[in-house]
């Protein structure tokens, strides 16, 4: 499993947090938060870190 930290703009509270780690979840990534950061592990014969910051930035945050 890789791991790395994704900075996130545009959260604002607890639920947008859980709309983005739903979705993650959904992709087989596992994720949890520091503030503004997300720190995701995941599979990379499965998905690519470019993969999950685009699932991200079509929910409307930044990353």
């Amino acid at each position: 499993m890789k791991e790395e930290n994704i900075k996130v703009s545009g959260m604002h509270c607890q639920s947008c947090a859980m709309l983005i780690k739903d979705e993650l979840n959904d992709m087989g990534v596992e994720v949890s938060f520091s503030g503004d950061t997300a720190h995701v592990k995941f599979d990379e014969s499965k998905i690519t870190l470019d993969k999950i910051k685009e699932a991200i930035n079509k929910l409307g945050y930044r990353t």
